[in-house]
């Protein structure tokens, strides 16, 4: 009896230490850093025009792990924004050169010149993972470009894949129904805002035509980190240009309650 005991404490022991074992898939990956610096110059208007890409991409390497392709495809579509049968990158990354130059080949572009008489069109692309864990992971995408005007241009979108599912989630797969709408997350988002700011009343951060709560905007562009579900505004989303992009941070425990029992259960089960 003292033996099969003692067998039994020894199997739950390595079962538990099997699991505390059990690896993030991430760390299973190759990854590798696709980099492209690449300036072209106007057929028309060489001396006077040019457009510079600087490019910079994380990615996962497709081996023989079926997670890492499709990983890998589902961020090559979410950058570029097209459908791909296979991780073709270099095609995909031609076809965006081509279509951000194109608006602009035309005889001259003189309208497109600057006050130093010459016009440096440039786009910065960046994206990368910013968050993973055992069957969860955040990725960013960030494009800056400057194709003339006052100052540059910025997109910054993240999205969430989830390993456990093989697949990049929408927001319907993650929160309850009719979040756009609730007036308590909103009242947390605000709150938090103005924790993150000092500020002592609404009006001091200066949103665009907010009194209330009620009138603030809950913004569908969202990733996890480590203790947080982080809410992400463009430039001009909530506020003026100047104030730049807002990211608003809501402690997991307390983002519990506008999640899908589902998605809680996968990934922040107690």
């Amino acid at each position: 009896m003292k033996i099969k005991n003692l067998l039994l404490i020894l199997s739950v022991v390595l079962f538990f230490t099997g699991c505390n074992k059990t690896k993030n898939p991430l760390e299973e990956m190759e990854f590798e850093e696709y980099k492209i610096s690449h300036t072209k110059f106007y057929e028309d208007n060489p001396k006077y025009a040019s457009y510079e890409f600087d490019i910079n991409i994380q990615l996962p390497k497709c081996l023989e792990d079926t997670n890492a392709c499709n990983l890998r495809k589902t961020i090559i579509e979410s950058i570029f924004n097209v459908n791909i049968d296979t991780t073709d990158l270099e095609s995909a990354t031609n076809l965006y050169m081509l279509e951000k130059t194109d608006m602009f080949q035309e005889p001259g572009v003189s309208h497109l010149k600057n006050n130093r008489g010459t016009n440096q069109m440039w786009t910065n692309l960046k994206a990368n993972f910013v968050y993973t864990d055992k069957h969860l992971c955040s990725y960013l995408i960030f494009e800056e470009y400057f194709t003339g005007g006052a100052h540059p241009n910025k997109l910054k979108y993240y999205f969430v894949y989830d390993f456990s599912l093989g697949k990049k989630l929408n927001n319907e797969d993650i929160f309850i129904p009719n979040l756009k709408d609730n007036l308590r997350l909103k009242e947390i988002l605000l709150n938090q805002l103005m924790k993150q700011e000092n500020a002592k009343q609404i009006s001091d951060l200066n949103l665009f035509d907010v009194e209330s709560a009620k009138d603030f905007m809950i913004s569908p562009i969202i990733y996890f980190d480590s203790a947080n579900l982080v809410f992400a505004y463009g430039d001009y989303d909530i506020r003026a240009y100047v104030y730049g992009s807002t990211e608003i941070k809501i402690p997991i425990k307390e983002a519990k309650q506008f999640l899908r029992e589902d998605f809680k259960k996968r990934h922040f089960a107690e």
